[in-house]
């Protein structure tokens, strides 16, 4: 039985559903214009005009109210601020019917012949399907409004790290030092030699001298 369910609630929590209502009437304020499904644009479209007729009041008792509705948060804050200035003063001529809903081309052919064409338009994000669930995609946006583009940041591209090669002259004298190492070895070697070389001369010495027998003086004649 469908009893007390007079409006869709999207499958979260009464709290939950509210917060989101209360979020795209926000954007919607500072933005002018966003995409959502059909079915979030009508459930959040008699918030935004109950919260215009308010800013179009313009007491601070309807202030109040218009704050109860929408949080008191920084971004809410500064959506009551816009209601109660920019929007009072555009829709003071209006009665009503403050926002629109605009449908959105649902196949590749409509696209083409709707939207205009060129490299700083993105279609993409006019597409009246949603890419996942294919869920219907509209434009809700405020009448007589006038949606100006985000600007973007230039895009500054990170410079690529080069590692500096060491030039190959400097390598070669590396290569070369044990070389230059093993040449002072090499002259310390004959030095080394050297007392083998004067105890040659000293070991010929003791053998002249014991294989010739001191002289004897001559023996005298006997008489």
């Amino acid at each position: 039985m469908r009893h007390l369910s007079a409006y869709k609630n999207f499958g979260r929590h009464p709290a939950h559903r509210c917060a989101m209502l209360r979020n795209m009437v926000m954007n919607l304020v500072e933005h002018g214009r966003i995409r959502t499904t059909i079915q979030k644009a009508k459930a959040a479209k008699p918030l935004a005009e109950k919260l215009i007729t308010l800013g179009k009041k313009g007491t601070p008792h309807h202030r109040r109210l218009a704050i109860t509705e929408l949080g008191s948060t920084t971004a809410a804050k500064r959506a009551v601020r816009k209601l109660f200035s920019e929007l009072k003063e555009r829709f003071a001529s209006r009665a009503g019917g403050y926002t629109r809903i605009l449908r959105l081309p649902t196949t590749i052919r409509q696209a083409k012949a709707d939207l205009p064409r060129g490299k700083k338009f993105n279609r993409s994000k006019y597409y009246g399907t949603r890419l996942g669930d294919n869920a219907t995609l509209v434009l809700w946006e405020l009448c007589e409004a006038t949606v100006t583009p985000r600007e973007k940041p230039p895009k500054q591209r990170r410079a690529k790290k080069v590692k500096p090669k060491a030039p190959a002259a400097e390598k070669k004298p590396a290569e070369q030092k044990p070389a230059a190492e093993a040449a002072p070895a090499a002259e310390q070697k004959p030095a080394a030699q050297k007392p083998a070389e004067q105890a040659a001369p000293a070991a010929e010495e003791k053998t002249v001298v014991g294989s010739a027998p001191p002289a004897q003086p001559p023996a005298e004649p006997k008489a």
